[in-house]
């Protein structure tokens, strides 16, 4: 992967290729076969985005947190992943873009279970502040905003820029405007497209209907071409977050992405065995796994299953 330039050489996430996965210039305590494990929304037993899941994540086995950030009415930035409050939250039927800073420092978190804590919902500067006490650990920061301006993406690179100017995070979206957006404000930074899978998302529904329509939908398809063409849209160091599914159907994804020096990180909508099962076999086909993960439960089991020959 392209190295950021001297004149930054703080920026934690200019990372090398080693083996075919993404190796943070820091220890590693997942050690995961040079594979990072973030943890999803946080530690899987406190409440998903909150500063005490942040914590957990970065004190614990984890390399990193991700979280998921949106923008309140008067632009302050909250840790939230659904577009509308209520499943995780104590505030009910409101539109997260709708909300004020005060209403929010009222909200109360619910735990993984959906009952009720006395925990405050999280704002970023909750989270950075978290994060600037765990040099080694990294922030995984997913943008939820989809739209044509470029606000909500300058302006989450240059908080973090200020907030935690060692460089230990990194920004994700599923729309690769607002990484366009980042990289004027953030040149050197890692940025990562996170490829929606349509067949995968169809298959985790709820939905019996949707369940039955997978069969006729397809993972997308990510071939160099394709990657060439988002590394010249966005400019790198940028790479790819991609479903378990998309990387099955993508046998050649991470061949091509390590001769393009780029990095792939995978996610799974359901269980993490099934995730560590896809990363075993991916390592047997190619010998290579992706730069990171983001899973849903504890690092060491996890790397042990994708470690089993």
């Amino acid at each position: 992967m392209t190295a950021p330039p001297k004149t930054d050489p703080n920026r934690l996430l200019a990372a090398v290729l080693l083996g075919g996965a993404l190796v943070l210039p820091l220890s590693s305590p997942a050690a995961c076969l040079g594979m990072a494990l973030h943890a999803h929304r946080g530690d899987p037993e406190r409440p998903e985005n909150s500063a005490t899941a942040v914590e957990a994540a970065l004190a614990g086995d984890w390399d990193g947190a991700e979280i998921d950030i949106q923008q309140l009415r008067d632009g302050a930035w909250v840790l939230h992943h659904d577009a509308f409050v209520g499943r995780t939250t104590s505030l009910k039927g409101r539109a997260v873009a709708s909300i004020d800073r005060a209403t929010w420092e009222e909200v109360r978190l619910k735990d993984r279970s959906g009952r009720a804590t006395t925990e405050p919902a999280a704002l970023l500067s909750d989270a950075v502040q978290v994060a600037a006490a765990h040099a080694g650990k990294v922030l995984n920061v997913e943008i939820k905003q989809v739209n044509g301006d470029c606000q909500p993406a300058q302006a989450a690179a240059r908080l973090l820029q200020q907030a935690l100017p060692e460089g230990q995070w990194f920004l994700t979206s599923v729309d690769r405007r607002q990484l366009r957006c980042a990289r004027q404000s953030d040149p050197a930074g890692y940025l990562g497209l996170i490829v929606l899978d349509p067949q995968a998302l169809a298959m985790a529904s709820t939905s019996r209907l949707a369940q039955r329509g997978a069969a006729r939908l397809h993972a997308p398809t990510i071939d160099r071409q394709w990657l060439m063409r988002l590394a010249q849209e966005v400019g790198p160091p940028v790479g790819v977050h991609v479903d378990i599914n998309t990387l099955r159907s993508n046998p050649e994804l991470l061949p091509t992405a390590r001769a393009l020096g780029m990095p792939v990180f995978t996610y799974h909508l359901g269980a993490d065995r099934d995730h560590a099962q896809a990363l075993q076999a991916a390592r047997r086909q190619s010998g290579l796994l992706p730069s990171g993960a983001v899973i849903d439960g504890p690092a060491a089991p996890f790397c042990r299953m994708v470690s089993a020959p």
